[in-house]
């Protein structure tokens, strides 16, 4: 069968097989066309193809099983098989459409990690690889979206642009053109939330002149769609609260994390409703939230992390950070903003040197970045670095109304002052220890007592008793065992 013809003939003969057979066929059929058949029959009708086929058929078909088992809600050996043994599957075209599987499986159970690894692992293998990336199938334009879903929910921002613009490359069938439009509106999302909204809103111009198709998957790149273009006017300063409990949630599917990060920033103006669907959506227990991987299982944990660092309750805003992904740029931005909100410039430059690579080129989570680093090097009172950054910070933020990232602390209100055109602050109002402070914090930790440090530093006892009630209350301690342990969290020892 040509490829034009299966346009139009694989989901017709699909059912014709289905009601007057030979029903034998509808494996082999469905394999070699699964990716049209999969888009083309709503996944009602297609439960009812393959329920149709003989189950001694089925039993060779492992792809088709898969995706039976799937569409029944049952569960399938196949993420076991991967971890365990392998993808032992012979033939190149299987063991590619296999491993997909295997990946849409992963992230559909939120395990991230092992997701990316699949691809890696089709990667290498590259006779599999050509085997799935039959351009005259669609094969390519499919594998790139999948890839690029996983890295966008893993996390991996910069990872699933490059995996959508290889996807624009591609000529899938008619039928199949979707997948290009929805390679466009995905790389809008991330660029509206992450990056450029310019750069989003030309993704959307590009994404409109696709030809639509009757495929059941166009509501859900609407859906996409529609996120997108919320987020580009949030950024040009309309409010997006309205439009966003507008959207038809069962359309934005995987999404979800990128909905919920839309709607912190709203929660953290104090929008009324906002905080409240907030904590719905966390007790909804959506795919992939309860793992501590990627956005699924990171984007509540960093809602509560943001909205207790806006109310300065330094201890619920580590302990969402610290259920949030520590591999996500997103989560070590946080902890950057929090070590800086709690007198450890040092930390917090540390961790902001340390995403570079992740935030380069995504220009609100790079003016996030700098900004850390720029109120850190003025704690530090490195001022040449200091007004090096705040050139960068200016540089980035201009022309730029509003962030659509969930940016809560000094930060926050340094990244407002500079899109507001307002000067920043020279430092931010944390309470940092003095040198000699530091000096005695070093001796505490050492084990000395307050009268060993006095004599150590030639100083009275009462002297040494004033500076430790200093430290007791900058770092909101009550016993030296509480002291020193806020210490090392703090990165100040």
């Amino acid at each position: 069968m040509s490829t034009a013809e299966s346009l139009f003939v694989v989901p017709a003969l699909l059912r014709e097989l289905r009601d007057d057979g030979p029903r034998e066929r509808i494996p082999e059929v469905f394999e070699a066309h699964f990716i049209q058949a999969w888009f083309a029959l709503e996944p009602a009708e297609l439960r009812t193809v393959l329920e149709a086929a003989p189950k001694g058929e089925l039993r060779t078909r492992p792809v088709v099983s898969y995706v039976l088992a799937l569409l029944r809600g049952e569960p399938v050996p196949l993420l076991e098989d991967a971890r365990h043994n392998g993808l032992k599957v012979e033939d190149a075209i299987g063991r590619g459409t296999t491993i997909a599987m295997a990946v849409l499986e992963a992230r559909m159970r939120g395990e991230m990690h092992f997701a990316l690894s699949l691809l890696d692992s089709i990667r290498a293998d590259a006779q599999a690889r050509n085997a799935l990336l039959d351009g005259s199938k669609g094969g390519a334009s499919f594998a790139g979206v999948q890839a690029g879903i996983t890295r966008m929910l893993a996390g991996d921002f910069r990872g699933a642009l490059a995996e959508f613009e290889r996807v624009k490359w591609t000529c899938p069938p008619a039928d199949l053109a979707f997948l290009v439009r929805d390679a466009h509106a995905k790389a809008a999302l991330v660029h509206a939330l992450f990056g450029d909204p310019d750069l989003a809103r030309r993704e959307l111009v590009d994404a409109a002149r696709c030809e639509r198709t009757t495929s059941w998957a166009e509501p859900v790149v609407d859906a996409t769609v529609q996120l997108a273009t919320i987020l580009i006017d949030g950024a040009h300063g309309e409010s997006v609260l309205e439009p966003l409990l507008a959207l038809q949630r069962q359309d934005i599917g995987e999404m979800w994390p990128y909905y919920v990060l839309a709607l912190i920033p709203s929660a953290l103006a104090g929008e009324s409703g906002a905080e409240h669907v907030l904590t719905v959506l966390e007790q909804s227990a959506l795919p992939g939230s309860s793992t501590g991987q990627g956005l699924p299982g990171s984007a509540s944990p960093l809602a509560r992390a943001a909205l207790a660092a806006r109310a300065s309750n330094t201890a619920a805003a580590r302990a969402g950070i610290g259920s949030a992904d520590p591999d996500m740029p997103l989560t070590t931005l946080m902890a950057a903003g929090v070590a800086l909100d709690t007198g450890a410039a040092a930390q917090a430059l540390a961790l902001a040197a340390r995403i570079v690579p992740q935030t380069d080129g995504l220009r609100q989570l790079e003016l996030w970045r700098l900004s850390i680093v720029h109120l850190a090097h003025h704690a530090l009172e490195e001022d040449a670095a200091a007004k090096t950054t705040r050139r960068q910070v200016a540089q980035l933020a201009e022309g730029l109304p509003r962030m659509n990232l969930p940016v809560a602390g000094s930060a926050g209100e340094h990244i407002r002052g500079v899109l507001a055109g307002e000067p920043a602050p020279v430092r931010p109002h944390i309470q940092w220890l003095t040198p000699r402070e530091a000096e005695i914090l070093t001796h505490l930790a050492e084990g000395l007592s307050r009268r060993e440090i006095a004599e150590r530093l030639f100083v009275s006892l009462n002297t040494i008793k004033t500076q430790v009630s200093s430290l007791y209350r900058k770092l909101g301690a009550s016993s030296r065992d509480t002291l020193l342990g806020e210490a090392y969290e703090r990165g100040l020892l």
